[in-house]
């Protein structure tokens, strides 16, 4: 017998309604491409510390120059 849980309830999956069985399938479905998401996030944010790393090391050597002056928003602006 298969049980699963729902909230706090325990329940046979043999007597689940057909929208039970339905609903519980989309979820699994949802749950294993959030699985996949997550993992794929992993992946890139990886290659992004990889490419920042590899950035900073190419431009070690090169000269600097100052940062450029922000802007003041616009309102500051008109009231000066």
């Amino acid at each position: 017998m298969d049980i699963i849980r729902v909230g706090e309830n325990h329940y046979d999956v043999a007597t689940l309604t057909d929208v039970a069985k339905g609903l519980l399938s989309d979820l699994q479905k949802v749950e294993g491409e959030l699985g996949r998401l997550s993992l794929q996030t992993s992946i890139t944010n990886f290659a992004k510390s990889s490419l920042i790393e590899k950035l900073v090391a190419e431009v070690a050597n090169l000269p600097t120059v100052p940062a450029p002056a922000t802007e003041a928003p616009a309102e500051a602006q008109a009231a000066q």
